[in-house]
């Protein structure tokens, strides 16, 4: 059984991942936003994080493992942030102030993210509209060989 301590280092490690790959959602944010969007590897490097984001995800979730129904419901609800803070004990409120920030960060990860793909799909649809009609054009008007 892993012990609240290590699952403190775990959730710690957990919102720090969820910070970076908040920092690159915004900065593809900011890039779709351009008139000339450059996303380099932002993609890339933010699937490496979300893919460690996972593993650390597993392991928290396989600590709940040995806990009975009950004690694992309580658990469950303090690592998801949904557990009255009053109702806990010392170290179940460490828990819960981290499982909050995590769910923080997430959310506001997800509304970047949301935002950035809505940007993306517009350029991508402007594209396919130039795209259209340049072939459009092409037919009307065929080159002379």
């Amino acid at each position: 059984m892993i012990s609240n301590e290590m699952l403190l280092k775990y959730l710690d490690q957990k919102l720090i991942l969820l910070t970076r790959i908040s920092d690159i959602t915004k900065q593809i944010e900011v890039q779709s936003r351009q008139d000339d969007i450059q996303l380099g590897d932002l993609p890339d490097q933010r699937q490496v994080y979300i893919d460690r984001l996972k593993k650390c995800e597993q392991i928290i979730n396989e600590s709940l493992m040995p806990l009975n129904g009950e004690e694992k419901e309580r658990r469950k609800k303090i690592l998801a942030g949904n557990f009255p803070k009053d109702e806990c004990s010392e170290e179940e409120a460490k828990l819960l102030d981290y499982a909050v920030q995590c769910q923080n960060v997430l959310h506001r990860t997800l509304a970047m993210d949301i935002e950035a793909r809505r940007l993306l799909q517009k350029e991508c649809d402007r594209l396919q509209n130039l795209l259209h009609t340049a072939r459009k054009t092409k037919r009307i008007y065929p080159s002379k060989s």
